[in-house]
């Protein structure tokens, strides 16, 4: 049993440029059309609903209406000039690959893939940096299903110099927020 519970993270957050169908770019290259965001302090990965009831004047409900909104947040802990640039500057009025390692969950890793919109912003605190520089992004469910190949795995893996643990192919179905890839230890 103690193998299913964790409370840690997985301590990686990378994003990667999309064109305007949700492909990865040519080439990919750090600080310029991706990034590893580096160490994470603390983050969290949500999905709100909004619920709207629609009342009548003797008060019972007759319908209700629910929209809800994927969001990932936290803070990075690294505040490099590449990664304080890219996130206050890079990610402006362009979509990204969100990729969180989430760590070991139920005995396997996971890793959480959304299309998302990154907030540009940048934060500098001194002392105290390592627990500074906030992250946030909002989901954008894809009209269509949108799929990353294994070759787009390996290539995001070898320009920002990590493990990404699902191999690929990965499928966010259209409508949905993300999806989850569980990987065997």
């Amino acid at each position: 049993m103690g193998r299913a519970l964790r409370d840690k993270g997985g301590n990686m957050l990378l994003i990667v440029e999309l064109d305007s169908s949700s492909a990865l770019p040519g080439s990919i290259e750090n600080g310029v059309n991706a990034l590893n965001c580096g160490l994470l302090a603390e983050s969290q990965v949500d999905i709100e609903a909004n619920v709207e009831k629609f009342k009548a004047e003797d008060g019972r409900t007759y319908g209700q209406d629910e929209e809800y909104e994927g969001r990932t947040s936290g803070v990075l802990m690294e505040t490099s000039k590449l990664i304080a640039d890219y996130i206050a500057f890079g990610v402006r009025n362009k979509i990204h690959l969100e990729i969180k390692y989430e760590g070991l969950k139920g005995g396997k890793h996971q890793e959480v893939f959304k299309v998302v919109d990154v907030t540009p912003q940048m934060h500098f605190k001194t002392p105290g940096g390592t627990k500074a520089m906030k992250y946030s992004s909002t989901a954008i469910p894809p009209e269509q299903p949108v799929t990353f190949s294994e070759s787009d795995i390996t290539a995001i893996e070898a320009a920002l110099n990590v493990n990404i643990r699902a191999a690929g192919p990965i499928t966010i179905n259209a409508g949905e927020e993300h999806v989850i890839v569980e990987t065997d230890l």
